[in-house]
């Protein structure tokens, strides 16, 4: 659910930088670390996830059933029904995976992403990293909209792919205290993703809309919470699935244009995605919307009831903010007879912040 981000274009602008990966000889970048526990934390995203993950799994092979087990598996299962109930004891699956997911980010953006970024055309050591960032997104969200769509089809809501929800179906099944094994898995996954992008976002330089970002972020948590504590996890995956589609359009498109590809490949994809954002995160969003705020009175507290109205709208208020920077991007886009240029990059001075093993990897390539 990312919104439009670093400028694509930018990397192209500044030919004297030269990249982290080089086929001649490689230099270290100027690196800002931020201070205290963010800063210690940013330099070791591969280190210090891989040896808590290890200690797990090491742990597990050892002593299948010591207290290693809940960290990877749910505890409340039903074989008959085959679900899972809810239990406090999920939070250890939580963590465990917000800590795998560092890890995951930081490995693939560092062996795979970077070095592929720098073979496909990207020149500089920003859009290197900014390709690694949105390949990373675009790879996971991509797997996850995919199974998001999958667990949506199985329950009564799910609709047809042109309006994909029956509005009146979310609370069919209510309350929803018990889930099949695929969508617990894909709740609990994306929760822990979204607590893990929190993380990011506080390490990451700041861009122009850090305050909207992080204020995104804090609404996509509280209402998958709120999702678990009110026993409506349809209305959960449905908001994941009409937000997650537009993000895998996005982070392609600026991937492309990291690595220099033509406006005649990088405009059709970005039209493509205002297209996607439009129908996904207003018209089948607003459909959420409506839902909630037509059919979920009759079960909920007017208190509970509004709480939730508030939270969705403040979500939908977001994505206008961000609709109106696209429309922006069009208007420069026709007025200036150039390409897509995204102008809520981080500030032209701004050095990179990256995790030490970048720099290591820098090191052994010069």
């Amino acid at each position: 659910m990312s919104s439009i981000s670093a400028k694509a274009s930018h990397g192209s602008q500044h030919t004297h930088e030269k990249p982290l990966y080089s086929s001649n000889k490689s230099i270290q970048p100027k690196v800002q670390h931020r201070k205290g526990l963010l800063g210690t934390l940013a330099r070791h995203q591969i280190d210090a996830p891989l040896v808590a993950i290890l200690t797990i799994l090491g742990t597990y092979a050892l002593f299948p059933n010591s207290f290693a087990k809940k960290f990877l598996f749910f505890q409340e299962y039903d074989p008959v029904t085959n679900t899972y109930e809810k239990s406090w004891e999920d939070m250890y699956f939580c963590l465990f995976w917000v800590t795998a997911f560092t890890f995951l980010r930081a490995a693939v953006m560092t062996y795979i992403l970077m070095p592929m970024a720098a073979r496909l055309g990207a020149t500089t050591d920003r859009s290197i990293l900014r390709f690694a960032e949105q390949g990373w997104i675009c790879i996971y969200y991509s797997c996850f909209w995919v199974l998001g769509m999958y667990c949506i089809q199985l329950t009564p809501t799910w609709n047809n792919w042109f309006v994909w929800f029956h509005t009146d179906q979310f609370f069919d099944s209510y309350p929803l205290t018990a889930l099949p094994v695929i969508t617990k898995y894909y709740y609990w996954l994306q929760f822990s993703f979204w607590i893990q992008q929190m993380f990011v976002l506080c390490i990451e330089a700041p861009r122009k809309d850090f305050l909207a970002m992080i204020s995104h972020h804090l609404v996509t948590v509280l209402l998958i919470i709120c999702s678990f504590l009110l026993d409506v996890t349809t209305f959960g995956t449905a908001v994941f699935v009409s937000m997650d589609l537009a993000d895998i359009v996005l982070s392609l498109g600026k991937c492309l244009k990291y690595i220099g590809m033509p406006d005649s490949i990088c405009d059709p994809v970005f039209a493509c995605f205002m297209f996607i954002w439009i129908y996904t995160r207003h018209f089948l969003y607003g459909h959420i919307i409506y839902a909630w705020t037509v059919y979920a009175g009759d079960f909920y507290s007017k208190t509970t009831h509004y709480t939730i109205i508030g939270l969705l709208l403040v979500l939908q208020s977001l994505m206008f903010f961000w609709l109106w920077s696209i429309f922006r991007i069009v208007y420069k886009m026709f007025a200036s007879k150039g390409g897509v240029v995204d102008d809520r990059s981080e500030d032209e001075e701004e050095t990179i912040t990256a995790p030490e093993h970048v720099h290591h990897n820098t090191k052994q390539r010069r």
